[in-house]
């Protein structure tokens, strides 16, 4: 660049009124008074806190002599594995499936008739005479019911003997006065 390249420049910068660093307007106006009120202030603390004054006005912290000079930075070495943790599309398959099920108990909770008196009548299951009912039944149904269900099971018919020979062993260890007070409660009389 040349002198007049310089001078030039010069030029611009004289000319421009709007300089980066400048004072604020009526900056020296209010110095005198702000420097009173800053002498006031430290007579105050010596006063209130005497301690404070004491106390070394340089920066605490600081970087060792030679200590830039000496700084290296040491490059990181990847030594370790990433290990990509599994599982992230189970766990939000088992928290929609939960959601989803959650959504379907309480529906089915609030939606659903839960009144269980209108199922379970207590007055009508009591007035049930349940030896009549089974006095009604015939001799077939009842061993049809207990070849399927209760001593053969399905496919495994027994025969009168059979069911019998079955029954001995538990009606032996019942004693006379459990049944006479058996035939009482149900409402039928003991054979003499």
């Amino acid at each position: 660049m040349s002198i007049q390249g310089i001078m030039e420049l010069l030029a611009q910068i004289k000319g421009n009124e709007k300089t980066p660093n400048r004072v604020p307007e009526g900056y020296f106006d209010q110095f005198s008074e702000n420097m009173m009120a800053r002498v006031r202030w430290e007579e105050e603390l010596k006063i209130i806190a005497p301690l404070l004054l004491d106390i070394p006005r340089k920066p605490v912290y600081f970087a060792p002599e030679g200590y830039f000079e000496q700084f290296m930075v040491k490059p990181v070495q990847a030594t370790a594995k990433v290990i990509k943790i599994p599982g992230w599309r189970k766990v939000v398959s088992y928290t929609a499936a939960a959601a989803i099920a959650g959504v379907l108990v309480t529906g089915a909770f609030l939606y659903t008739d839960n009144k269980s008196t209108d199922r379970f009548d207590v007055a009508t299951y009591n007035a049930i005479n349940v030896s009549a009912e089974i006095n009604k039944l015939s001799e077939d149904a009842i061993h049809q019911y207990l070849n399927n269900n209760v001593i053969g099971g399905a496919g495994h018919e027994l025969n009168n003997e059979q069911i019998e020979a079955s029954l001995v062993g538990i009606v032996e260890n019942i004693n006379d006065e459990e049944l006479v007070n058996y035939l009482n409660e149900s409402g039928e009389k003991p054979a003499s």
